[in-house]
């Protein structure tokens, strides 16, 4: 390749860009995914309001479904749990401390007792690692996980409160009150022993990554079916051979992409500043109308979704998401210089097709596994570092901090530098895919163009 190559780069680029965004089919588009990002989180909490409203009027209140608490502090602090009590939502919950059984025992025998749902909490103090509580549950009782969760934070919200009131603050005091106090939730399987529980992602991780993923696919298949349809339909109407006569074939590939790549990052942007405006009506909404407690949790989660995102991370994710388009519009302008005539495009996109949504099921497969336990790493990370599944799911995972940036770091490598590849392989072939008419082209048929060898 030479300075030569790209000549008519500028004409093709200007030319695609500005039909491309002329087109009504690319305006409501654009329209309707902007919409959907601007309102989908406000009609989430008028709804959230909405059912808090009901149950309010009801005259439901908030109840924990936890019975008892047997409690085994050897810390010898004075912790009063009747404090704990006064919350509304652990009202009617027992916490007993003069337990005649041992510590093992009241374990042992939770996970024989199904018609209770009782929790059984250890708390110990160690000078390296400071505050232990551990918590052990049952699977049989009917404790959800998020109210498990909810119970771990205010235990430790409470607890830290009551070490700060009952004792001293000196110099030694203050390094006792600053240590951390670690809560590890053990779970009983069903030989009977009890275990640390591999906790998943949340939910809000959950659906922000599939969004991401369905979003990051919907505008890769958008753009390289573009590009693919473009090649296509000027082969079959033989106006390709007019344009190679001032443009050559790399320049009218780059040329093309360049102008969906464009296309696609103004629609991010204007998707990405919608949703950024909806955060700011939902914090207006939050002041206005005072969301139930069934909704205090998804506000959370629209107002500290940026919180984990640093420069960094939002650069890398950019950039490969960037990268993954141009792979995969890349193979698509392959597809569509296979063919002669339009109607052969549909034939020609079916493995191409399947290849992409293959792709797309593999990280769906991940995020769902995930969602269940975190013991995937090898597979998050090979999803991750493969730039073809890859291209949808690793913005997601750098962005919500799931791989570390010097993970992120090194599958932005991988990607690029094969980007770099097909473009090379694309450039051997595509000169002889645009001019040349007959059957349509498969695998085979383009490796053997790339050897310069004569196709039957």
């Amino acid at each position: 390749m030479n300075k030569g190559d790209f000549r008519g780069f500028k004409q093709v680029f200007l030319f695609e860009f500005m039909t491309g965004i002329k087109k009504t089919s690319f305006k409501v588009f654009l329209l309707i995914l902007c919409a959907m990002a601007f309102f989908v989180s406000p009609i989430l909490i008028l709804i959230g309001n909405m059912h808090g409203d009901k149950d309010s009027g009801n005259g439901k209140k908030e109840k924990s479904s936890i019975e008892s608490v047997y409690v085994y502090d050897e810390t010898d602090l004075l912790i009063d749990y009747d404090l704990l009590r006064k919350k509304a939502l652990y009202k009617e919950v027992s916490f007993i401390k003069d337990n005649k059984m041992s510590y093992e025992d009241a374990s042992a025998k939770l996970k024989e007792d199904s018609n209770h749902n009782n929790l059984v909490i250890k708390t110990e103090y160690d000078k390296k690692n400071g505050f232990d509580v551990t918590i052990v549950t049952s699977k049989k009782s009917d404790i959800k996980d998020s109210e498990l969760t909810k119970f771990q934070k205010d235990y430790s919200d409470f607890y830290r409160a009551e070490v700060l009131k009952n004792l001293d603050v000196s110099k030694n005091d203050y390094e006792y009150l600053s240590k951390d106090i670690n809560v590890e939730v053990m779970t009983s399987s069903k030989n009977g022993t009890f275990a640390k529980e591999s906790k998943g992602i949340s939910m809000d991780d959950y659906f922000i990554m599939i969004a991401g993923l369905m979003v990051v696919f919907m505008l890769i298949n958008m753009s390289a079916s573009n590009v693919a349809t473009s090649i296509a339909t000027e082969k079959s109407s033989r106006v390709i051979e007019f344009l190679l006569t001032g443009t050559r074939p790399l320049a009218l590939l780059l040329g093309k992409i360049s102008a969906r790549l464009l296309e696609t990052l103004i629609t991010t942007v204007a998707v990405y500043s919608s949703y950024y405006l909806s955060q700011i009506f939902c914090l207006i909404l939050e002041a206005d109308n005072l969301p139930a407690s069934g909704t205090q949790g998804e506000i959370m989660a629209v107002a500290s979704i940026w919180e984990t995102i640093t420069i960094s991370k939002l650069l890398i994710a950019v950039v490969y998401f960037l990268a993954g388009l141009i792979l995969f519009s890349i193979i698509g302008a392959l597809t569509g210089a296979s063919v002669s005539k339009l109607d052969e495009l549909q034939d020609a996109f079916k493995t191409y097709s399947f290849f992409l949504v293959a792709c797309v099921y593999v990280d769906m497969f991940l995020i769902i596994m995930m969602l269940r336990s975190a013991d995937f790493g090898f597979f998050q990370n090979f999803c991750a570092i493969c730039p073809i599944t890859g291209a949808f799911i690793t913005p997601a995972l750098v962005l919500t901090g799931k791989i570390s940036t010097m993970t992120g770091f090194f599958a932005l490598m991988v990607i690029i530098i094969t980007v770099v590849v097909v473009y090379i392989f694309a450039a051997a072939v595509y000169e002889s895919m645009l001019l040349y008419q007959g059957k349509r082209l498969k695998i085979k048929d383009v490796v053997t163009l790339m050897k310069k060898q004569v196709v039957e």
